[in-house]
């Protein structure tokens, strides 16, 4: 097993891990929320995410052409200074934890919620980062091979519960618009580009894994697959909007809440399980590409040998964060939702535009 330095993927695979990481944990969380913030207008605030994340994608390919050998964390020593960079490092490691948490925490509380109510939450917990730590010892080579499976058969459920939810949906739902103006849209577009979109500056961690001669199509990939991801979460948001009307923004994990209406004759029912099941699994990838990064980036902050080293006891500092954070579901969610945002606008996409600022501004001086 090659270490995780030496490891290479194709830019096919890089895509896999982008939407796999793009949409794993959101297309089950999002519709919620942004109906509750936006109300019918959840549309049009995902859709500005949307475009906000194609142009700060455009920023991480920028320093990344620019840097195209050098890791993230030696990209903002280059850019800032050894020290300077050090705090950000810190900064981003702290955010990393916290988001590995998140996620574990969501995937407990999704199983506790909704399939397993009488199962205690750690049950879960435990056995989502075990199983992402093992994934994430195999390599990001063998991450972006599996992840295809994972991400086809939730797509596929996506898919066929929009498809079915279609007969149940009301337009009339979709109306009136704008009732309070602007500002619950811009609540909206607030909690969508921080979650997800904003997220996507973590792949400047992984863009060096790409091969050499994949990186021409790389950017081609990233682009299309955050259209897409803001495509799916579009009609999901829509189809939820449509069918539970009203109460859509007062369900928690809205999708299944409308994979328990469908009902097709007397033998097609209890689709919600398997919608369940594709939902966790997307979840659990976007986990491990969390925790993957999370340990390479830590790794090398501290320029240790072993990858593998540290990977142990980031799981089990991470496993103890999810279950002890928070004593209600309530501070759970204000910290996603108001909380977790500004964090990832702070600590992660105020230093990568400051790079590239920097960066453009050194080479436009370096010409003259």
């Amino acid at each position: 097993m090659r270490a995780l330095g030496k490891q290479t993927i194709s830019a096919g695979q890089l895509a896999i891990l982008y939407v796999s990481y793009m949409i794993g944990s959101s297309i089950i969380n999002i519709p919620n929320p942004m109906i509750h913030f936006a109300g019918n207008m959840a549309w049009l605030s995902i859709t500005v995410s949307a475009l906000m994340g194609m142009l700060l994608l455009s920023l991480v390919l920028y320093l990344f052409r620019c840097y195209p050998d050098d890791e993230y964390t030696a990209c903002l020593n280059r850019v800032y200074g050894r020290w300077i960079a050090g705090v950000f490092i810190v900064l981003l490691i702290l955010m990393l934890f916290l988001m590995l948490a998140y996620i574990i925490l969501d995937i407990g509380d999704f199983f506790t919620n909704t399939m397993m109510v009488e199962t205690p939450m750690y049950v879960f917990n435990t056995l989502t980062i075990v199983v992402a730590a093992y994934t994430v010892y195999a390599g990001i080579e063998v991450m972006g091979r599996m992840f295809f499976l994972l991400m086809g058969s939730m797509m596929l459920a996506v898919v066929l519960i929009v498809f079915l939810a279609v007969p149940l949906t009301r337009t009339e739902t979709l109306l009136p618009l704008f009732t309070e103006g602007i500002k619950p849209v811009l609540h909206g577009i607030y909690f969508s580009f921080g979650f997800p979109f904003g997220e996507l500056f973590l792949f400047s961690v992984i863009l060096p894994f790409v091969r050499k001669d994949s990186r021409r199509d790389a950017g081609k990939w990233l682009y299309a697959m955050t259209a897409l991801s803001g495509f799916l979460l579009l009609i999901v948001i829509l189809i939820t909007v449509m069918t539970l009307g009203p109460l859509a923004g007062d369900r928690k994990f809205s999708l299944y809440a409308v994979a328990r209406l469908i009902k097709v004759g007397n033998f097609m029912v209890g689709l919600e399980a398997i919608v369940g099941i594709a939902l966790i699994a997307g979840s659990f990838t976007k986990a491990t590409i969390v925790l993957f990064i999370l340990n390479y980036v830590t790794v090398r902050f501290f320029k240790l040998d072993d990858d593998k080293l540290l990977l142990p006891a980031i799981s089990f500092i991470t496993f103890l964060l999810s279950m002890t954070m928070f004593r209600t579901e309530d501070e759970f969610s204000f910290a996603v939702q108001v909380g977790w945002p500004f964090i990832v606008m702070t600590v992660g996409i105020v230093p990568l535009m400051l790079a590239a600022l920097i960066t453009l501004l050194r080479r436009n001086m370096g010409r003259r």
